[in-house]
């Protein structure tokens, strides 16, 4: 950690999903902890592509977020960097969304890609939130609605 950072960046791999696992529970409590194991053994690379689950945690080894990352390919034949929150505790400021933001921007110059595509709980988007993705140069580009499927058969209009 250097300078503004308080936050490190550190991979978790599968041997070490348990290490953060509290965090998940807190926020994700319908996730058990060999959900969550199976979760990181899926999402770590794979050799292929590159992807993982990464923790940003404090000096002191807390983990106060978690994200996952993957390369897509875009439908015009480019990729993108994709972030996707699994968790984060709240702080005052915009600490978080700042280490995640350079950590991302790092990853995406080492993987040589040139796009950025971030997903955050609506809970995360707060306004200032909303100010430091805007410094960054991020802006909101979709928006992902959520529903349950319905389990009874329904015919195609």
């Amino acid at each position: 950690m250097t300078g503004d950072d308080i936050f490190e960046v550190a991979r978790i791999a599968p041997a070490g999903a348990d290490a953060v696992y509290g965090l998940v529970a807190m926020l994700h409590p319908e996730v058990t902890p060999d959900d969550w194991a199976a979760f990181v053994r899926d999402h770590s690379q794979d050799g292929a592509r590159p992807r993982g689950v990464f923790a940003l945690r404090d000096a002191r080894g807390m983990p106060h977020a978690l994200f996952t990352f993957r390369v897509a390919q875009t439908i015009a034949g480019g990729t993108t960097l994709e972030i996707f929150e699994l968790a984060m505790l709240r702080l005052p400021g915009t600490h978080l969304v700042d280490a995640m933001l350079r950590f991302a921007n790092q990853l995406a110059v080492e993987l040589g890609l040139p796009r950025i595509s971030i997903s955050l709980e609506r809970s995360a988007a707060w306004p200032q939130d909303h100010d430091a993705l805007q410094r960054s140069g991020f802006q909101v580009d979709r928006v992902m609605v959520l529903g349950r499927a319905r389990m009874e058969p329904t015919p195609w209009n």
